[in-house]
């Protein structure tokens, strides 16, 4: 496998997204498809503007996918497999600590064998013979290579079907019933599809672990849904949403380290191409080539970062606690849940478009859009920083880490309330 630098693979996915906006942006002018224009209620840019920005981001991101898996001729594994659909044998993976710094990975792949992955990424493939010994049939070393999985295939193919169908509502507008039950089959899919989901929530208030075993594929449904619509509702101010997402990409690839897992490298992809697309998003080529994400975008940028917390957060391996995923999405989830908990209480439905979130509320008080942005990126920033101390220093103790973020939580409420009554 040829050496990829992840310097190099981030600008190949950041020009290609660069391209693709360029090209779809005029594309959509000249076409008169996908246009955003203001209103003067919610909508304030000045002039109609292209809602290609998400479409051009995936495009960046298969672009670069194609020519990492095909122009650099890698060393790939692939775990694709039947037996790894919801119901059928699930390949359970299971780290076993041999020494402080060391442990080996245990998966059962099958009726009767089972795989072992060892420190130096050798992996040794065994089955149960008829007197009950483990015979070694296969090895080899995958220390350098990609894995391709149900998890990763069934992500990119139910992304793209959300952003699919999300274009049909950035045409036409679709009932908030429709979306959900859009959000939910794509959710649900890829559940069956790759037999993850949240089966645990850790120690999550200091008296043991909470299993929830079965109930957690709706729960795991529930959250994706909701945090997809999270990301939806905070697209209200240039680079915000996109922003988000890219804080908590970057917070996974820093904190399981990309550089030197291959198989994180694929995470790198959707960081350059929300890169690129910022470059058009917050106007830094020239205000008269902005482009939006559209709902389409956002669905798809949602979905992605959900699924890939969920991932880390369930599999052995990566001692990455549930809780601490709300760090990564902090801003978005707290904004989302104080809103519709607030549209709730005022009779008014909860995914009603309203001038009512944190970026509304701040430019109402008088703060311009780049003090929104700067101050809540660097909010999203300093609030994951918190969320990755907790998980690195207090893993086995991660209620800590959740009764920190009900604090923040509070303070956050009361900040907005504040700031509400005094606009």
């Amino acid at each position: 496998m040829i050496k990829i630098i992840p310097v190099a693979l981030f600008f190949l996915s950041f020009f290609a997204s660069l391209v693709s906006n360029a090209w779809l942006r005029i594309l959509a002018k000249k076409n008169n498809f996908l246009i955003d224009r203001p209103d003067k209620y919610r909508k304030f840019h000045q002039a109609a503007t292209p809602l290609t920005g998400g479409i051009g981001i995936t495009f960046g991101i298969i672009f670069s996918g194609i020519f990492l898996f095909f122009f650099t001729n890698p060393s790939y594994v692939s775990e694709i497999s039947s037996s790894n659909f919801l119901g059928n044998q699930q390949s359970e993976l299971h780290a076993i600590k041999i020494s402080e710094e060391e442990e080996i990975l245990v998966k059962k792949i099958g009726e009767d064998s089972f795989s072992i992955v060892l420190p130096d990424g050798t992996k040794n493939i065994y089955e149960i013979s008829d007197s009950n010994e483990s015979v070694l049939i296969s090895q080899e070393n995958i220390s350098d290579s990609l894995i391709i999985s149900n998890f990763s295939i069934g992500l990119f193919l139910f992304t793209i079907l959300l952003q699919f169908l999300m274009i049909l509502d950035d045409l036409w507008g679709l009932k908030a019933i429709t979306r959900l039950l859009i959000q939910s089959f794509c959710a649900g899919g890829l559940i069956f599809f790759s037999g993850i989901y949240i089966q645990s929530l850790g120690n999550l208030f200091g008296f043991g672990e909470i299993f929830l075993g079965l109930l957690g594929i709706p729960f795991t449904v529930f959250c994706i849904v909701g945090m997809v619509n999270a990301f939806n509702m905070i697209d209200g101010i240039n680079g915000l949403c996109a922003s988000l997402c890219l804080v908590c990409f970057v917070s996974i690839i820093y904190m399981i380290n990309a550089d030197s897992v291959p198989n994180l490298l694929p995470l790198i992809l959707p960081v350059g191409a929300i890169s690129g697309f910022l470059m058009y998003n917050l106007g830094i080529l020239g205000n008269k080539r902005t482009v939006f994400l559209g709902d389409n975008g956002s669905n798809a940028l949602g979905f992605m970062c959900a699924w890939i917390l969920v991932y880390f957060s369930t599999i052995d391996s990566t001692n990455f606690a549930p809780v601490t995923a709300l760090w990564l999405v902090a801003i978005p989830f707290i904004d989302a849940v104080n809103v519709m908990i607030s549209r709730a209480l005022k009779g008014i439905m909860p995914l009603r478009p309203g001038r009512d979130h944190i970026h509304h509320k701040l430019l109402d008080y008088g703060f311009s859009s780049d003090m929104i942005f700067s101050t809540l990126i660097l909010l999203s920033g300093f609030f994951a920083f918190i969320g990755l101390s907790f998980n690195n220093n207090l893993l086995v103790s991660d209620y800590y880490s959740f009764y920190g973020f009900l604090l923040i939580w509070l303070c956050y409420y009361l900040l907005t309330r504040y700031i509400g009554k005094n606009v």
